[in-house]
């Protein structure tokens, strides 16, 4: 059995365009978990039977644009789907100072 250390987060949704995620994960919770390199907390996550809410930190270099974090599902990396996620208007963020980044991350977790 695989587990993890995570960090407990907030889903933070527009008030004014609602939410644009395509029914993806931050529409259906308020709190997620979330997991990756150099992320710690006091949430456990089991890798072979995770909770829908958690979210992996992916960090990539985008070319003359610099680092960019995001956060996906983890159904995308681990068995899941075939589809691509893409942004879907939702944020996660926590005033936890081991918290990855100092404003919220995009959290990538709409398909069509």
């Amino acid at each position: 059995m695989a587990k993890v250390r995570g960090l407990s987060v907030d889903i933070y949704r527009s008030a004014s365009f609602g939410d644009c995620s395509n029914n993806g994960v931050t529409a259906r919770y308020n709190e997620a978990i979330l997991i990756g390199d150099g992320v710690t907390g006091p949430e456990e996550v089991d890798l072979d039977n995770p909770p829908e809410n958690v979210f992996l930190l992916v960090q990539r270099d985008i070319r003359n644009v610099g680092e960019y974090l995001h956060a996906e599902p983890l159904d995308g990396h681990y068995g899941g789907g075939g589809k691509w996620y893409m942004f879907g208007g939702n944020c996660i963020y926590t005033s936890d100072s081991r918290f990855p980044n100092s404003y919220p991350i995009k959290v990538h977790d709409r398909r069509e």
